[in-house]
């Protein structure tokens, strides 16, 4: 496979490093969790992404059931014309592990066919989840027809704690673990070492550059039946691939209220590193999903200025946008505090020490030029007291 050179930027916009890779990417990404190849204003609205600096695209197969993979396919191969960056200078990522959709339409089929995928967790009707080799296998090659690609840049096993959620809500998990928490993660990280050593394989015949993993939970408390480790994780790699393993990229959620990447300590053999600190440590390049879309309690709450049709004042006679405003302009430099609440809570997180990339779901242009004005900005001096306001 041909080297790939680093991302050169645009003029404006820095780069960072995408951690041990060699890659270079914009400070916010494009993230496809609603886009499909049907919406003509999905389509333009990533051109605009790209023309406006943004080099990563974040994706999944699982996303509008393969439409958001074919609608970035075909961007893609009209990569070096209009206005929008060569293919080289773009890093497209994508996941795999959610079985759903034609997916879970094609498990069922095997499984009729008396050939399941190993190590299927069915986590509830209409949401499977599996992350052994012979799924990833498959969904790879699917992967690679809908993207138009011979290699993905980064591939990542996609939220693989199912097994371990599973585990908890049914006592025991799907196959293996038993009720013991301390086996039940023992088999979660052996499953998880045995995808690796996929990847690891999938290196070698050059179609994947490098792997990670999306995780919800490697945020959580470290007492969370449902936490993952980036310390283990790392553990993992090294057992897969040795001290030159591949696994270069964690994904974790993270938002103005869901501050646990970068307060709260969970990981390491003392327990005394937090999960951006971890990953730090280890080479890895973070990319930070959910932005603005923070769960409070069993409520989403949307870290943006509604329209005003939309503006429903709580019993305070205050919308709960102004108050997350006004807890943290004073924290803000005085110029910052009349920019849009979605600029000021994106502008955090990408400031936040050990963030490489911020994906957010640009579906529209003017999603795009609302989120992409903050690229050039320089970093907020003292992000972490800002979400400790809020804690």
């Amino acid at each position: 496979m041909s080297e790939r050179r680093p991302s050169a930027g645009t003029p404006g916009h820095a780069r960072r490093p995408l951690g041990a890779t060699g890659l270079s990417v914009s400070p916010l990404g494009f993230g496809c969790y609603r886009v499909d190849d049907t919406t003509p204003e999905h389509r333009a609205a990533l051109e605009a992404a790209l023309r406006s600096g943004c080099n990563l695209i974040d994706t999944s197969t699982n996303y509008t059931d393969g439409g958001s993979e074919r609608l970035v396919g075909e961007v893609l191969t009209r990569c070096g014309r209009d206005g929008l960056p060569p293919r080289d200078g773009v890093v497209v990522v994508s996941k795999i592990g959610y079985v759903q959709g034609q997916n879970l339409r094609l498990a069922l089929e095997r499984e009729r066919a008396g050939t399941p995928f190993p190590e299927m967790v069915r986590y509830m009707d209409g949401c499977w989840h599996c992350i052994h080799p012979e799924f990833l296998r498959d969904q790879l090659t699917r992967s690679l027809e809908r993207l138009r690609l011979e290699a993905l840049d980064v591939c990542l096993l996609h939220n693989p704690e199912y097994f371990l959620s599973d585990a908890a809500h049914r006592g025991g998990g799907s196959g293996g673990g038993g009720g013991d928490l301390e086996r039940r993660r023992d088999e979660f990280y052996r499953r998880v070492t045995a995808a690796f050593a996929f990847f690891e394989e999938a290196v070698r015949q050059g179609v994947i550059r490098f792997y990670g993993i999306s995780s919800n939970t490697a945020v959580a408390a470290p007492d969370d039946e449902e936490a993952t480790s980036v310390g283990r994780m790392l553990r993992a790699a090294e057992a897969a691939g040795g001290p030159g393993h591949h696994f270069r990229v964690l994904q974790v959620p993270m938002n103005l209220i869901e501050s646990g990447g970068a307060l709260v300590q969970n990981t390491s053999v003392r327990g005394d590193r937090t999960a951006l600190q971890a990953a730090a440590d280890g080479g890895l390049a973070v990319l930070i999903n959910r932005p603005l879309n923070a769960i409070v309690g069993h409520r989403l709450l949307r870290l943006a200025d509604p329209p005003p049709s939309f503006a429903s004042p709580g019993r305070s006679g205050e919308t709960a946008p102004a108050a997350v405003a006004r807890v943290m302009d004073p924290l803000l430099p005085e110029a910052r505090r009349p920019e849009s609440l979605s600029r000021k809570a994106l502008w955090t997180v990408a400031s936040t020490p050990g963030v490489t990339c911020v994906l957010v779901g640009m579906r529209q242009v003017s999603y795009v030029e609302d989120a992409m004005g903050i690229a050039a900005w320089p970093p907020l001096p003292d992000p972490l007291a800002v979400y400790r306001a809020f804690t």
